[in-house]
């Protein structure tokens, strides 16, 4: 998940009815009112939901020349810039918002985000805690403060703080969908199913959020209905890899190996690098007795991942079939060599 949250320039959105090209134009119109922060902030708003990243930072930019101590102008410029990469100097107009208004809980988090995306947990934690410190109904902070509690292995502290962002929003898709992931960690597998599943009730869109639930599913054998939730997941986003290689492992699980290796086909396609997809291409070959498709697919794991003994052994097996003894016990060898 994706825990910088979506830009939120101001509550509310644009009109469904305007189009592109309207709303952008009404940005610009706006661009010229430096005199009102207001404007400025609404001119970025527009800017970054209609794609215009750059256009929204140099509005911003613009506005703070005029009012160098508007702080939430300041936040949201620290924010576009970190969420760009120009993570430096997201972090200087971030510290000094919260130098001019220290009492502001959005100010900060949005601090505890930029720390987050350059991979600074603890500075992120403390951002997020004093964030909700002075404002303890801030969900998000609550939700972000529980990820990073539990980046830093402090799992009954992330329970506690996803736990207050539920009671607070029993809407939150994204807190009950973290909570579950870990309910499932600690092993407490009930309870993970019944977030999981609310998370797809409060957001039916949501790839990840079905991929959640089918992932636990498979994990309880309740094959029939994992299929179902996560054929889901990938058609709201065929790119999932993660709901591809979940297929594959389910249908190499029922037997259907001929749909498990298209999977891991597609899954293949979008990361060609990642050496447990050509593995379990080549259990789908094996199992398939497709025999000269499981080396090819075994030998480009070994390649990407020479230490995992698995590899080793499964190719033993294929060069077996293949009636090829020598490179047989040489895998096998390798294998029981990695094995200790």
């Amino acid at each position: 998940m994706d825990r910088a949250l979506p830009l939120s320039l101001r509550d509310g959105a644009l009109s469904g009815s305007e189009s592109r090209e309207e709303s952008l134009a009404l940005a610009e119109t706006l661009v010229p009112s430096t005199a009102d922060p207001e404007q400025v902030r609404e001119a970025a708003r527009i800017f970054a939901e209609q794609s215009r990243p750059e256009r929204a930072i140099e509005t911003l930019r613009q506005g703070i020349l005029t009012h160098p101590r508007q702080a939430d102008l300041l936040v949201l410029l620290g924010d576009l810039l970190s969420r760009s990469g120009a993570h430096d100097e997201a972090g200087l107009y971030l510290r000094q918002a919260v130098e001019l208004e220290p009492q502001s809980a959005d100010a900060l988090f949005r601090l505890g985000l930029h720390h987050a995306r350059r991979g600074h947990a603890e500075a992120a934690r403390a951002s997020y805690e004093t964030a909700v410190r002075l404002d303890p109904a801030h969900v998000r902070a609550w939700v972000n403060l529980g990820l990073t509690r539990s980046d830093l292995g402090e799992r009954k502290g992330a329970i506690d703080a996803l736990r207050r962002a539920v009671n607070l929003d029993p809407a939150c898709s994204d807190a009950r969908s973290n909570l579950g992931t870990l309910y499932a960690e600690w092993g407490m597998a009930e309870e993970a199913l019944e977030e999981f599943r609310r998370a797809v009730t409060l957001d039916p869109d949501s790839s990840e959020a079905h991929f959640n639930l089918g992932w636990a599913l498979l994990a309880e054998d309740e094959l029939s209905q994992a299929e179902a939730t996560l054929l889901e997941s990938v058609r709201l986003d065929p790119g999932n890899v993660e709901g591809l290689y979940a297929l594959a492992l389910l249908h190499q699980r029922t037997g259907a190996y001929a749909r498990a290796a298209a999977e891991l086909k597609q899954a293949i396609e979008k990361r060609p690098d990642e050496a447990r997809l050509h593995y379990y291409l080549g259990v789908a070959y094996n199992s398939m007795e497709a025999v000269d498709q499981a080396i090819l697919a075994l030998e480009t794991a070994a390649r990407l991942n020479p230490e995992d003994p698995r590899i080793h052994r499964l190719l033993g097996v294929a060069f077996d079939k293949k009636e090829l003894p020598s490179r047989a016990r040489e895998a096998y060898r390798r294998a029981a060599a990695l094995n200790g």
